[in-house]
């Protein structure tokens, strides 16, 4: 049973089809419950899209098989677009942050491996930071360095508690309030040597100061193998776990069980609530069956015979999560969309990932289709960025082009 608490309003958005002249509206219900914006909604029919293009190739690809060693990328982890158009790339292959201009010539090199001052080890992340500065994660995402515009290195902090050791930056928001996650004492065996750990998530200030407290979240599931003597943590295929995201002011920790999003505000209160019609799938024999040639595909020919019975008999005893994920990767573009990536089954992968696109007040806008291959960092008002890689293995940060028509 549903109760209603405050006035409930039906929206209605809409969403273009294959077939640009027709519409569907897509109703979403919103609620208020203690002060909690709830939403409700539909989920776009099948075949719809949001009237928003990505570009058919990227607008500027850096990277090269051969080239000065700058455009040589190895472990590309993050990029963010400063506001002059300028593109910083973390690279963990060389712990640096490679600066490159907007037409994709390097520019300028910060950081580099070390443990000295505005130096890396581990390099995970980067992102804008408070007066257009660039903010890095590193040393196991425990470490916060800070750089001004012009990469003259400001100070290193550990937000949370430094003598507890367990505090883990998730995200930062361009206010310089910080999504801190740390290990809490809930959860652990849940059955089956399957485990699930609960995370704490805390805010911080600019300084790295815990400010408030948010709830609980179920962490990532995982399988602990033992043999004789040997016991070791593996993950689990089709692995549920929570992910973070900054939207429009508020941080976001949703675990993929099921298709909520719940978002909090600065002072660590629960501020908005977003659901979608989502139909939870069980993992079947053909399902693993389908994850391991998808892994066996990957290795070159001769090595796949073996790689196929390695992963049978080392996945036989192997629980599966009662549900696949009810969802992928989270982000939020520079107008306060959040995009939430549809899980793809084993066997039914999709030519190209596809996104549902809400609204800042947590409205279901439709589906937006983004390139094959490319991991997606950060969505602007006008672009997508992200990695891509070749049939080489040579990394490329790419930026793609995003025209939001039609919606």
């Amino acid at each position: 049973m549903r109760i209603l608490v405050g006035p409930a309003v039906v929206l209605l958005a809409t969403a273009a089809c294959s077939d640009p002249r027709a519409t569907v509206e897509l109703a979403s219900e919103v609620r208020d419950s203690a002060g909690i914006r709830i939403v409700e909604n539909v989920r776009p029919p099948d075949g719809t899209r949001l009237g928003w293009q990505v570009d058919s190739v990227p607008l500027l690809s850096i990277g090269a098989l051969e080239a000065e060693d700058p455009y040589l990328l190895h472990q590309v982890r993050d990029a963010t677009r400063l506001s002059d158009g300028r593109i910083v790339v973390a690279n963990r292959g060389s712990q640096e942050l490679r600066v490159f201009g907007t037409s994709g010539v390097h520019l300028d090199t910060w950081g580099g491996e070390g443990e000295g001052p505005g130096e890396f080890n581990s390099l995970v992340a980067v992102a804008g930071w408070q007066g257009d500065s660039v903010i890095a994660w590193y040393s196991q995402r425990v470490r916060l360095s800070v750089f001004d515009r012009d990469g003259n290195f400001g100070r290193t902090m550990i937000p949370g508690d430094p003598g507890d050791g367990r505090d883990t930056p998730a995200e930062v928001s361009a206010d310089g309030t910080i999504l801190v996650s740390r290990s809490g004492p809930g959860g652990g065996t849940i059955g089956d040597g399957r485990r699930r750990g609960e995370r704490l998530y805390d805010v911080a200030n600019a300084e790295g100061v815990l400010t408030a407290s948010m709830e609980a979240s179920p962490g990532s599931e995982s399988y602990l193998s033992t043999s004789g003597n040997m016991m070791r943590m593996m993950t689990l295929p089709f692995f549920r776990s929570a992910h973070t995201a900054v939207w429009a002011g508020r941080f976001v920790v949703a675990p993929n069980d099921g298709y909520e999003i719940r978002a909090f505000g600065p002072n660590g209160a629960l501020d908005l609530v977003v659901r979608r019609e989502h139909a939870l799938v069980v993992p079947t024999p053909a399902h693993l069956d389908a994850y391991i040639e998808r892994q066996v595909t990957a290795r070159p020919p001769g090595e796949q015979a073996e790689r196929r019975r390695s992963l049978r008999e080392q996945l036989a005893d192997v629980p599966m999560p009662e549900t696949f994920p009810a969802f992928d990767q989270i982000l939020a573009d520079a107008l306060g969309n959040l995009w939430i990536q549809e899980y793809d089954l084993p066997g039914q992968e999709r030519p190209d990932p596809l996104w549902t696109v809400f609204d800042e007040e947590g409205r279901v806008l439709g589906f937006v289709e983004t390139p094959s291959g490319l991991r997606i960092y950060e969505i602007g008002e006008d672009y997508i960025l992200g990695r891509a890689t070749d049939d080489l293995g040579v990394e490329y940060v790419q930026m793609w082009s995003l025209e939001r028509t039609g919606g």
